[in-house]
C-alpha cells in the first residue's frame, strides 16, 4: 500500500487509491484550505527570474 504525508500537518495517509482520498494530497478539507490560504496569502509561491523580453 502506498504512502505520503500531508502537505500540511504532516499526518501519514495509506491509500490503495488516490480516489480513496477525497482531499488528495491532504488529509483533509481543512488542512486542504489552510495551503490554499497560503497561496492565496502569498506565502508560497511559484518566482520565475525576470528576463529582459519579460521585464517591458
Amino acid at each position: 500500500m502506498p504512502k505520503i504525508k500531508c502537505r500540511n500537518c504532516k499526518k501519514e495517509l495509506i491509500y490503495d487509491c488516490i480516489s480513496d482520498i477525497p482531499t488528495f494530497p491532504f488529509c483533509c478539507e481543512r488542512c486542504k484550505l489552510i495551503d490554499l490560504g497560503s497561496w492565496l496569502d502569498e506565502e508560497r509561491r511559484i518566482e520565475e527570474p525576470i528576463t529582459d523580453d519579460k521585464a517591458e
